[in-house]
């Protein structure tokens, strides 16, 4: 967050960085899995080149339900020091369906795997996380948040189990942005709760890696996790812009295209496979051409407003249907 007087801050050598969310060719398209499509085409060396260049003390990788990009850099560099392994993972609501995507830092594959088999479930899954003494957080809190389902029991329940939140992400919406900022303030400052308030790019290419990322003090990443699980931390930078955000989908169905001989010639896929990823790569580009992942994400773009402007609408009696939750204020 650029807060007044925080470039002096950010100017100390004290202070660390990395970006904690952002992904490689290794988050998966889960929908068109078998047309072979990936949210992202970065290869993991490259996020990593690009992160440190950008000024990131530390890097990660938090690709979607997958530790396999950063077990890769890890093997293929076993004496980095300044890397640790990271994951987005979609978790849900068993009784509403309500997705939540979670952040989750500093894990090991043991984790990975008891992760993914609680994931389903997001009250099995936390409370294991917080047996285990990881460091997790909610990810871009509205963004698939549904209409529908009540918002003060919604984010009273995401408060209850949660002490971390993403309140600076690369590719939302700045007024969904300073909506979880302006909740999380709240939280910390008149109800006296410990809670972090982190940064990400989530960024699917190169070109927007580390640029929103989370700031803390830490001599080793361990150290810096640490200071995040405190709330010892800050997030910085700012989001992309409109036009940035329907960019990146072409480019991404560009890079998606110029995998085709590769995939094709592979051992690694069966005929059926590679019928099936033929046709998505010649389906997709007159989906292109014909503007629909422009008119998919300008839709998606304008339910973050909707959806984050109803609530700063209702913000006042939002507070008092979630103090149950808080406690009492530290007002007189």
């Amino acid at each position: 967050m650029n807060d007044a007087g925080a470039p002096d801050v950010v100017s100390d050598t004290n202070l660390k960085r990395a970006d904690l969310h952002c992904h490689s060719r290794f988050s998966v398209f889960k929908y068109f899995r078998r047309a072979n499509t990936r949210d992202c085409y970065n290869a993991p060396e490259d996020v990593y080149r690009i992160a440190k260049e950008r000024g990131m003390t530390y890097v990660t990788l938090t690709d979607h339900d997958s530790i396999d990009g950063a077990l890769y850099l890890l093997n293929k560099y076993p004496e980095m020091t300044d890397f640790f392994i990271g994951e987005e993972v979609e978790t849900y609501f068993p009784e509403t369906g309500q997705r939540i995507h979670v952040g989750v830092w500093g894990l090991d594959e043991e984790q990975h795997r008891e992760i993914q088999r609680l994931r389903p479930n997001i009250r099995e899954l936390v409370p294991y996380m917080k047996i285990q003494r990881l460091i997790f957080g909610v990810n871009h809190l509205f963004q698939n948040y549904r209409m529908k389902n009540v918002a003060g029991r919604y984010i009273s329940e995401l408060i209850d189990m949660f002490d971390v939140f993403e309140v600076l992400n690369g590719a939302m919406a700045s007024f969904h942005n300073k909506m979880v900022q302006q909740l999380v303030a709240h939280v910390r400052e008149e109800h006296g709760r410990t809670v972090s308030m982190v940064g990400g790019s989530d960024a699917h290419t190169l070109k927007h890696v580390a640029k929103v990322h989370t700031v803390a003090k830490g001599e080793t990443h361990a150290e810096f996790l640490e200071n995040v699980r405190t709330g010892e931390c800050f997030a910085w930078g700012s989001e992309m812009r409109f036009r940035e955000l329907v960019a990146d989908i072409y480019l991404l169905t560009i890079a998606y295209n110029s995998e085709a001989r590769h995939d094709l010639m592979s051992n690694e896929y069966s005929a059926v496979d590679k019928t099936i990823q033929l046709a998505g790569r010649l389906a997709s580009i007159p989906t292109a051409i014909s503007g629909i992942p422009a008119a998919i994400t300008s839709l998606n773009y304008l339910k973050q407003i909707v959806v984050t402007k109803g609530i700063s609408m209702r913000f006042a009696r939002l507070v008092e249907e979630i103090r149950p939750v808080l406690g009492p204020s530290d007002e007189p």
